[in-house]
């Protein structure tokens, strides 16, 4: 399916689909690929019209945390899972199917103290504690399941993911360019207003340069979503660029 790019002055890019986009593929997660760790309760929790996320007011944390507890058994909403594990090489389903690819990468400091720094914050989630979106703050494994609160306008949503890799390894960047890397990906889980997945990754290269790299792949899941497309565009921004300042700020201070 064709394509359209737009690269904004912040170094962010957003690929997005035309308007002949459908709806997520139901299957499971493709073999090879890690998977969702349990079966899918009846009726799987999903909700076609996106109504049952939906609160009027900013969800309490003990709440988030109940509701994090009941998602346990909910599965991958599409059929993905691990897609983002070596973005920007993703499958061909992505590619080229309806999904919004959301992407950004900055510098965010220099040496092994910052690179840790920044380990850190991700590991605290405290690179999606944004004010207009929150996060349970469970330990970061594959498997694990996750609350996220996000408003919206007015309306809150409180959505449903799960860790599906976390690796921090060695890593050959190019040609003299060798150093570590730390990555964590979550995708969506049925009942969630959009299927895709996130990930976020810290590198600290050779030249004892820090970056962060954030990639999204996603696409309405419900019909709040589709009917509010514009909105979820900009707001897919608007969470990577908040992710990259939050980032930035704690690393500030290492």
């Amino acid at each position: 399916m064709a394509t359209c790019s737009a690269t904004f002055s912040s170094g962010f890019t957003q690929v997005v689909p035309r308007s002949n986009a459908r709806v997520a593929g139901r299957g499971r997660p493709r073999a090879g690929r890690p998977t969702a760790a349990s079966a899918v309760p009846a009726e799987g929790g999903r909700d076609v019209f996106g109504l049952s996320s939906l609160r009027l007011l900013k969800p309490s944390a003990s709440d988030m945390d109940s509701l994090m507890q009941q998602w346990r058994s909910r599965q991958c909403n599409h059929e993905f899972a691990g897609g983002s594990i070596d973005a920007p090489a993703v499958p061909e389903g992505v590619k080229k199917g309806s999904f919004m690819i959301t992407k950004n990468r900055k510098k965010v400091g220099e040496g092994r103290q910052v690179f840790d720094a920044a380990v850190q914050t991700i590991k605290d989630w405290e690179h999606l504690q944004l004010g207009w979106n929150v996060t349970t703050k469970p330990a970061v494994k594959a498997g694990v399941t996750i609350c996220s609160a996000t408003q919206t306008v007015v309306p809150w949503s409180v959505l449903p993911a799960q860790v599906v890799y976390c690796k921090e390894e060695s890593a050959d960047f190019g040609p003299g360019d060798k150093g570590k890397r730390f990555a964590v990906g979550m995708h969506s889980l049925t009942g969630h207003q959009l299927a895709g997945e996130e990930r976020f990754q810290v590198e600290l290269h050779q030249d004892g340069s820090v970056w962060y790299d954030v990639y999204l792949f996603s696409k309405p899941d419900t019909l709040i979503a589709w009917a509010s497309l514009p909105v979820v565009k900009v707001m897919q921004i608007r969470y990577v660029l908040d992710s990259i300042k939050k980032l930035k700020g704690a690393v500030a201070q290492a």
